[in-house]
């Protein structure tokens, strides 16, 4: 197996055998074809795989005629797989973990499917001709076909609503968004739960394990289903759109899955669904069980039994179970299975009698007309040491049909050293014809599964012939034989009531079978929905016993090593509780609808396991942290039993506990037995303390254990948390650091209870952004700052002010994230200031920088002459400022200015002068 399968699992539960009326053999005559005469080849070690191989080896190829060989069924639970080329799926274990040689040996006789480990096993698909050649290989153990697991679809019971027949009860009207009524809701009290208690399933995932989910079209498909609202997913018209998660759908069924997905949607809308088909043997379901619980399931149901489950020992499966129930805290259930039936008439008319089963083998002589093998021997059904009764008397009654046998040997897996058929003889005018062998599966497996076909108002002797065993055996085994289905077409048996004579113990009646019975699934029984006090009577009993140690997880190749017996059998009671079925589908069940009106109904203890997870999934809504162990512990306290209104046991003799366990589910009662949760811290706030880091505070209006604080990155609780703490009651606040600047951020704080439940709130807020870095005046004047500044990291805007150390200072000024600069205007003159730039986020919160700046002075009057070194000169002022200076400076300016012209008329005269020609002069008038 792989990673999944590693950590082991186990199934079985063996069950007190009981004392029939011993009936004497009539005159037989030999029949016809009733030695089982060798193969060619030399045995493979499995009787079923030995008759394979004989049958094809004659000639018969095709699958039906195949199954008629083997006395089995064509199709359904306990069919072969035969694929289109003639290989028959099986399951191969080697010795010990093969080496790569091997299993290319391995592959060059057959497709290998898949191959486990550390369990030394594969799933593979082989032509019968080649088995024995597998099984001779160095290095492998057994080869054994795989035959397909029973569902409800082949439910039992096919007279049971002729003998259990009601009044049509009222249809309850489809009251909330979907296609059809859920009809559970009210004798599970779950309408009651949703509306008082505000439970809907939400944050609960729970898996399903069944036949297939999406290869049924027809009445409606999967998209159909979705599109009316009876599952989720997207397009769901009733709001929840989460789609049911497929984690295998590899096989073709008649989706019953999905129809068990829709019983569980109708009570538990809010919850998530997975799916899984139950894989190719035992093996792949119990590696899928794992598979569901690392998806996220906390709830896990199947309706699934497997017929290579072991009755006596806890196997594969089981073990799978309780791995899950223990690592990943799964509750789990399963259907208590749909196998039980009445005796209609003789001394146990009105007591089931579905199964027979004794303490120890009896070995006798077997009837003349039993043609068998040198030292084989037959069982004797009856107690009483002095007398021999080699086969139990089936009475069947008014209808033709086909019985269903399913049987184990109490030895462990990997230790049957047993091989066994069960003959079936007609009984007519002082002869007994063979009409069916049934082999036993052999290799690991101690058990058999087959189909018999009758006829109404015949008799059917039924002959165990022990065809090989251990002469060393110190404990002689004890044996189960039951019909898994079609025991309701027998009226009456030879050997169907409890005896006891000496050491010989045997008992009938109990057909909860594997994990189911075994203690490691929650069996659930089923009851009418109409009037939900009646038991169907199709509905499986117990209890089981265990007589060896249970495979456990982890898996280790020692795991073929065969378990030791256990120092005292133990009885385990099944079912363990109990819910209705019956109730409608969109396309599954029987159509009880009028014409031109189908009115789907899913019958079965197949639709009661899944209407009691969903139950379980309302209570795990209301308190998400209640562990599986406590949620299951819960839901069997408070289910309602006979005294409370709940189902009545129809078989006198029988303990409530083998019937229907604790009783019917109740969804309120179960949230009543739930811890209360502990109330949801107030006042939580998230505050900002620097660009790394924030602080939350809250108040504890009681005081729980403990207090658990997540922190995550965006503005909602989701995804991972990038900060947690587990915080000692009393704690009201914590720091986070190491964030990012200028990011949001949300908190969310739990109080946790004793028993983990969780009321979370949250709060969100931002880191600020880093300052700004580089602030410096670039001017300044008496009336204005120009200042710059760089930017620190991402913000969302800045704001700048003057914060004046005296005096009026600037208001506050918001600018855009990418701004450097800006200048203050109309400030005053030599005044010292503190310039502050924030960066800020979205929410206003920001880190500032600081400078401290100043505007310039104005400019002063000029200062006044120096005073003489003297002293002499300086006359007192008197009626303010003196004119002298300024006068005397006018005069020296005219002064000055007269010379100058003077000097320059002189000179152009000159040169005019010089310039000129003689001419005779003439003396100015006088």
């Amino acid at each position: 197996m792989r990673a999944s399968l590693r950590r082991g699992i186990a199934v079985c539960a063996a069950v007190p055998l009981l004392c029939l009326l011993a009936v004497p053999a009539a005159q037989a005559e030999e029949p016809e074809g009733s030695s089982a005469e060798g193969s060619t080849s030399e045995s493979t070690g499995s009787p079923l795989a030995d008759r394979l191989v004989e049958t094809v080896e004659s000639g018969v190829t095709a699958p039906d005629q195949i199954a008629e060989a083997l006395s089995l069924p064509a199709d359904g639970g306990g069919s072969l797989t035969i694929d289109t080329t003639g290989m028959v799926t099986a399951t191969l274990f080697f010795a010990s973990a093969p080496s790569e040689a091997l299993l290319a040996q391995v592959a060059e006789l057959a497709e290998v499917d898949q191959a486990f480990s550390p369990v030394p096993a594969a799933t593979i698909r082989v032509l019968p001709e080649r088995i024995p050649d597998l099984q001779a290989l160095d290095g492998v153990a057994s080869v054994t076909p795989a035959l397909d697991p029973f569902t409800g679809a082949d439910r039992a019971g096919v007279l049971d609503a002729v003998r259990q027949a009601l009044p049509a009860a009222p249809i309850p009207a489809v009251d909330r968004c979907g296609p059809i009524p859920i009809e559970a809701d009210a004798p599970l009290r779950a309408d009651t739960a949703r509306a008082q208690l505000g439970v809907d399933g939400t944050g609960v995932t729970i898996g399903v394990i069944s036949d297939s989910f999406a290869h049924v079209t027809s009445p409606t498909s999967w998209a159909d289903d979705v599109a009316s609202g009876a599952l989720p997913g997207a397009g769901n018209p009733c709001g929840y759109t989460t789609p049911v998660e497929v984690i295998s759908d590899a096989r073709p069924g008649g989706d019953e899955g999905r129809a068990m997905a829709q019983l569980v949607h109708g009570i538990a809308p809010g919850a998530k669904i997975l799916f899984a088909d139950a894989g190719s043997n035992d093996l792949e379901m119990a590696q899928n069980i794992e598979r569901l619980a690392e998806a996220g399931a906390s709830i896990i149901v199947d309706d699934i039994t497997w017929p290579q489950e072991a009755y006596f020992q806890q196997s594969f499966i089981s073990a799978a179970i309780e791995h899950v129930k223990s690592a990943y805290g799964v509750a789990y259930f399963t259907s208590a299975g749909n196998s039980n039936s009445v005796a209609q008439s003789g001394p146990a008319a009105g007591l089931p009698q579905s199964s027979w089963q004794t303490n120890a083998y009896r070995a006798m002589e077997c009837p003349v007309w039993v043609d068998h093998e040198p030292g084989a021997d037959c069982l004797d059904f009856d107690p009483d040491p002095s007398v021999d009764a080699a086969y139990d008397l089936l009475q069947i009654g008014a209808y033709d049909g086909s019985l269903s046998p399913i049987a184990s040997i109490a030895e462990p897996l990997f230790g049957v050293t047993t091989a066994y058929e069960l003959r079936f003889y007609v009984e007519g005018a002082g002869t007994a014809t063979l009409i069916a062998s049934v082999p036993s599966f052999g290799g690991p497996y101690p058990g058999l599964t087959g189909s018999v076909p009758v006829t109404a108002e015949s008799s059917v002797r039924m002959v165990l012939v022990r065809t090989g065993h251990d002469p060393a055996e110190v404990v002689p085994p004890a044996i189960f034989l039951g019909f898994i289905r079609g025991g309701d077409l027998i009226d009456e048996r030879a050997y169907a009531t409890a005896r006891t004579s000496g050491d010989a113990v045997d008992a009938v009646g109990a057909m909860t079978f594997g994990h189911s019975g075994d203690g490691s699934g929650l069996g659930t029984a089923s009851l009418d929905w109409q009037d939900p006090t009646l038991l169907r009577g199709y509905s499986s009993l117990g209890p089981n016993t265990l007589l060896f140690e249970p495979l456990v997880f982890p898996l280790t190749e020692a795991v073929t090593v065969p378990k030791p017996r256990l120092a005292d059998p133990v009885v385990v009671d099944a079912p363990r509780l109990a819910a209705v079925d019956g109730t409608q589908t969109t396309f599954f069940g029987e159509d009880e609808g009028a014409p031109g009106a189908p009115e789907y109904r899913f019958f079965g203890t197949s639709a009661a396991a899944p209407n009691a997870a969903a139950v379980a999934a309302l209570g795990k809504s209301y308190a998400p942290g209640v562990s599986g162990a406590d949620l299951t512990s819960a839901m069997l306290g408070s289910a309602r039993g006979t005294s409370a209104g709940g189902p009545v046991n129809p078989y006198a003799g029988v303990p409530d506990a083998r019937v229907f366990g604790a009783g019917i589910v109740d969804a309120v009662g179960l949230i009543d037995a739930l811890p209360a949760l502990a109330p949801a811290p107030t006042d939580l706030a998230l505050v900002a303390a620097d660009p790394t880091s924030l602080r939350a505070t809250w108040s504890e209006p009681a005081a729980p254990d403990r207090t658990r604080v997540e922190l995550f990155a965006g503005e909602a609780a989701a995804g991972a948390a990038v900060q947690s703490a587990e915080l000692a009651a009393g704690t009201l606040a914590v720091d986070f650091a190491d964030l990012a600047p200028n990011e949001t951020y949300t908190v969310r704080v739990s109080t946790v209870n004793a028993v983990g439940s969780a009321n979370p709130t949250s709060a969100t807020a931002m880191t600020t952004p880093l300052a700004p870095v580089g602030l410096a005046v670039n001017s300044a004047t008496a009336e204005a700052l120009s200042v710059s500044w760089s930017a620190g990291g991402a913000l969302d805007h800045y704001r700048v002010s003057l914060q004046p150390r005296d005096g009026a200072g600037s208001d506050a000024v918001d600018l855009p994230a990418d701004a450097t600069s800006h200048t203050f205007t109309g400030l005053a003159a030599a005044q010292e200031y503190t310039l502050v730039v924030e960066a800020l986020n979205a929410a206003g919160a920001g880190t500032p920088a600081t400078l401290d700046v100043a505007t310039a002075a104005r400019p002063g009057p000029p200062a006044p002459p120096a005073e003489p070194a003297d002293g002499r000169g300086a006359l007192s002022q008197t009626g303010g400022d003196s004119m002298l200076p300024l006068m005397l400076g006018a005069a020296g300016v005219l002064l000055l200015g007269a010379i100058v012209i003077t000097v320059a008329l002189v000179r152009a005269r000159a040169r005019r002068t010089e310039d000129a020609p003689e001419q005779d002069v003439q003396e100015p008038l006088e």
